[in-house]
């Protein structure tokens, strides 16, 4: 089918041409800027954060809507349910808690934010990404006094998060409480604490690194040579600085896995989450896999156990034992289940799956990439929650799902985000 020449849209000035990119990179990088202004300018509270992430999350739907396709309509249809859902344990429970509809909230968010983009550009958003989180990571490396003085973590999460000064155990750091280990690092050949960068704290700098070498695994075969060495090492890099064991058992996986993906059955990303869980469960039962270390053996145990705790209340989604939800921080599945319900997961990790094309090759390995760090992830933390990281992972997700032979027709300039500045320049 061709496109006559007067169905495409004069080409758009940059500005709103980058708006959906503008908007992720804000959704990255706020939290060391608002860090430093902590430190520095006026003290915030949770609400200075809780009201960025509305900004952010309202921000990207007001560019969905102005530039609404049909390919959309499924993930509205997923973030009405999980309204739905929010409003009903609201109800039962005579409360309502924000924060859980918000954890959820920014998947579809950011997916349909990825939807209004130029795919063709997605890589260069990525590129200036990095090179912000490695300048930032050789800065703390280099410099870790200066580092810390710049951001003061420790006060921008007592302020922001909720936390007390006791629950940093490293009396001697001002860093975040994960940067430093009373054990042995993984990578042992650096004497350095565990590196964060413009996360803050190194286990989102782990995620962030898996995103990376799933986003180069994925594209490998329309990414040129030098952009596959800077981010590809740099992610490596930043693997070893972070001294995440997740991700770099993840990150190993991905790629093994994107050798092997588009020869796999589509959709086949669906049943590694209930491989992982079963596989964690036979470990516990038969290997002597115990909790209470603060190893991945330890914290399979933790799930196991917390997973064999949930009665019908948490099953169904109204339970309210803030004992089960505090532990639940080093179980995302634990935590989904308790705050969404086993349906609501259900749908949700259906959504995941299914929600996605995959008629592409980058889109088959990106979505057995997302597969599998979510299923690795969920088994140790909530951390795959957070917008620092969430909103890079589904901004990719949805980009890549923009309909290539339509793109092929149109010049770069003629996309769906550039609707709106087509609609300005005409008034």
């Amino acid at each position: 089918m061709t496109i006559a020449a007067t169905s495409i849209p004069r080409a758009a000035s940059p500005p709103l041409r980058i708006l959906p990119a503008a908007l992720v990179a804000a959704a990255v990088l706020f939290n060391p800027v608002f860090a430093v202004i902590n430190a520095h300018l006026i003290p915030l509270n949770q609400a200075s954060v809780v009201g960025a992430e509305m900004i952010l999350v309202a921000g990207a739907h007001v560019i969905a809507i102005a530039n609404y396709r049909q390919q959309m309509t499924r993930w509205y249809l997923l973030l009405l349910m999980l309204v739905w859902f929010a409003i009903f344990r609201s109800l039962a429970l005579q409360q309502f808690e924000a924060k859980y509809l918000r954890d959820v909230l920014l998947i579809p968010t950011f997916v349909i934010l990825g939807m209004t983009f130029d795919e063709r550009n997605l890589t260069r958003t990525v590129v200036i990404i990095h090179a912000i989180v490695l300048l930032v990571l050789i800065f703390e490396a280099v410099n870790t006094d200066a580092y810390s003085e710049l951001f003061r973590i420790q006060d921008y999460y007592i302020n922001t998060r909720d936390y007390d000064v006791t629950d940093f155990w490293n009396k001697s750091s001002d860093l975040y409480v994960s940067a430093t280990r009373p054990d042995s690092r993984l990578f042992s050949f650096i004497d350095m604490h565990r590196l964060s960068s413009i996360f803050l704290e190194p286990v989102s700098l782990g995620d962030y690194c898996i995103i990376i070498i799933a986003f180069v695994s994925s594209l490998a075969d329309r990414l040129n040579v030098w952009t596959m060495i800077f981010l590809g090492g740099g992610a490596i890099v930043a693997l070893i600085g972070c001294d995440s064991r997740l991700a770099a058992g993840a990150s190993i996986l991905i790629v093994g896995a994107a050798l092997f993906a588009p020869r796999l059955p589509r959709y086949g990303a669906f049943f590694l989450l209930p491989a992982v869980l079963a596989v964690g469960f036979l470990l516990v039962h038969f290997d002597g896999f115990q909790q209470g270390g603060d190893d991945f053996a330890g914290r399979v145990a933790h799930t196991v156990d917390l997973l064999r705790q949930l009665g019908p209340a948490e099953l169904f989604g109204v339970s309210n034992d803030q004992q089960l939800l505090s532990q639940a921080v080093d179980s995302g599945i634990a935590y989904l289940i308790i705050t969404q319900s086993i349906l609501g997961f259900t749908i949700l990790w259906t959504f995941i799956v299914f929600g996605f094309s995959e008629t592409e090759p980058d889109q088959v390995r990106f979505a057995n990439a997302i597969g599998l760090y979510l299923s690795l992830t969920m088994m140790v933390s909530w951390s795959f929650l957070t917008i620092k990281t969430a909103s890079l992972l589904w901004f990719i997700a949805g980009s890549l799902q923009v309909n290539r032979t339509l793109q092929r027709q149109l010049p770069a300039a003629a996309t769906p985000i550039n609707a709106l500045s087509d609609q300005l320049s005409q008034s």
